[in-house]
């Protein structure tokens, strides 16, 4: 499969969105109606006068306000992660996803009215980062809350686990993600979606994306191994397996797929 909007993101050629849009379209043929619904109500938003007046951080809050209120986008309600929360232009149909899709179209928005938001790649899940004379203003992408600095450590300190002490605050951990990252943990959390979703065929479609993005990743490979067993292709399944193994002889994983490759190759006896 060739994916050449996924192959530069190094290089960062294509703005992030149009990346994403590319990648919902690949799953859902009625996409560009959604999307382009999504951009006729982000213009309808610039002969809103509350938003026109606001500068800076207050324009911030509005945009919030409306993105959240008027246009009623909302975190997913239900805890386990389907595609439909994560696929952006389902999360625009349904007005509801993922705090990072959210994340994501709320971006847009900003952009789309003249506010640059940072997608931070926060534990837990990201957040959104508006500068604006030399102070910083982080966004929680589930509810449009505006987070002071205190809340931002709290985030993180509920996001980790407290007994890892090599996960210590740093400010540093609030700069910009690049678009490698964005659009590696985006299809990340797409392709888990689509595995709960039990949509191994297009869970498959999304590895070889990401393997477009980080060709040769043994985790992604392993990923596609257990994909292919579960679409039946065993015999296919074990090269990959093969593979992660020989790549990552320590990860806690590999034992348990050493003992079912053996169990694969195995002949069995068959008693009369």
């Amino acid at each position: 499969m060739q994916f050449s909007y996924l192959e530069h993101v190094d290089h960062e050629l294509l703005p992030t969105i149009e990346i994403l849009w590319e990648v919902s379209r690949v799953f859902n043929t009625d996409s560009d109606h959604y999307v382009s619904s999504f951009y006729q109500q982000l213009n309808g938003l610039k002969d809103n006068s509350a938003l026109a007046d606001k500068e800076g951080s207050e324009r911030l809050r509005e945009l919030c306000k409306q993105f959240y209120f008027q246009l009623a986008f909302s975190k997913a309600p239900e805890a386990m992660l389907t595609s439909k929360r994560v696929l952006l232009d389902r999360a625009i149909r349904l007005r509801t996803g993922e705090p990072l899709t959210l994340a994501l179209l709320l971006q847009e928005a900003a952009s789309y009215h003249g506010l640059v938001l940072e997608l931070i790649d926060f534990p837990g899940y990201p957040l959104l980062r508006f500068d604006h004379e030399q102070c910083s203003y982080f966004v929680d992408p589930s509810n449009g809350e505006l987070l002071l600095d205190q809340q931002v450590q709290e985030r993180f300190e509920d996001a980790t686990d407290e007994d890892d002490e090599e996960e210590d605050f740093s400010w540093e951990m609030l700069e910009a993600a690049d678009q490698k990252t964005v659009v590696v943990r985006y299809l990340s959390e797409l392709k888990h979606a689509l595995i709960a979703d039990r949509r191994f065929a297009d869970a498959l479609t999304t590895v070889h994306m990401l393997l477009a993005v980080l060709p040769d990743d043994p985790y992604e490979i392993r990923d596609r191994g257990y994909i292919l067993e579960e679409l039946d292709c065993n015999h296919v399944a074990v090269d990959d397996y093969q593979y992660f193994v020989e790549q990552c002889p320590d990860d806690p994983s590999a034992q348990l797929l050493r003992l079912q490759l053996e169990n694969w190759t195995t002949p069995q006896t068959v008693i009369h």
